[in-house]
């Protein structure tokens, strides 16, 4: 499992099902190989999903459409009820590392060459890194990658939409297009600064070296960046 990206109408986001009354067991399951954990909770039946109406997403969407056409220059719509959907894994590690790379780039060539051979920064260099872009905002090269959008919706405009979702939890939406351009951009970036990063590709182990791991993790999002704007659909994380 890694961190999934999937181009998809928003009804066919799964969202895991807690419920405080399941039966459960404090013993870990037969065939557990970790450690106890003290105080874990082990259910005893299947977990269970749900998700969105499909009434519901589009009432949504369209109260969206109507509030931001302005700032859009278009109004806001897609196949909801369509059941298409094309589904990626990206590495827990490289996608996070993805993110470290936009951060340096935005700082120019000269630091994102710093990076060729290094392999994963210290935890407070990625956090220093990743809170300085979002600091910089839109004056930032990489605003679609860094600013926190989970779920990228299909309009032109380079904007970010913070708004409540179809269930009231406050989100962030950007632009399927604009995030396209910005990981085309980003993977010519890597190229440049290190050309051998190209060999990981996405049937190859997650590499070490931090270009690598961004190069691999960069062509999964673009694969599935190309069919969402392709198909004008959305496109989501769970990242």
């Amino acid at each position: 499992m890694g961190v999934g990206y999937q181009a998809s109408a928003l009804h066919l986001i799964s969202y895991l099902v807690v419920d405080a009354k399941a039966p459960y067991t404090t013993e870990p399951p037969p065939g557990w190989k970790l450690p106890p954990i003290p105080g874990a909770r082990y259910m005893t039946e299947p977990a269970r999903f749900r998700s969105p109406a499909t009434e519901d997403i589009i009432a949504w969407r369209d109260k969206l459409a109507t509030k931001y056409a302005p700032q859009l220059g278009e109004l806001l719509s897609w196949d909801e009820p369509r059941d298409f959907y094309k589904s990626e894994d990206a590495a827990v590690s490289g996608d996070l590392l993805l993110r470290y790379v936009a951060a340096v780039a935005q700082q120019g060539a000269d630091e994102l060459a710093k990076l060729v051979g290094r392999q994963k920064p210290a935890q407070e260099e990625l956090r220093r890194a990743l809170d300085g872009a979002i600091q910089r905002g839109f004056t930032g090269r990489f605003p679609q990658i860094l600013l926190g959008a989970q779920i990228w919706l299909p309009f032109q405009r380079n904007l970010i939409i913070e708004e409540p979702d179809w269930q009231g939890k406050t989100n962030r939406f950007g632009s399927a297009y604009r995030l396209e351009d910005e990981v085309r951009e980003l993977r010519a970036a890597i190229k440049k600064a290190d050309p051998q990063s190209v060999q990981w590709t996405s049937e190859r182990e997650v590499p070490e070296q931090i270009l690598g791991a961004a190069w691999q993790a960069s062509g999964t999002i673009a694969r599935i960046c190309a069919v969402a704007t392709a198909q004008h659909s959305p496109l989501w994380t769970t990242g």
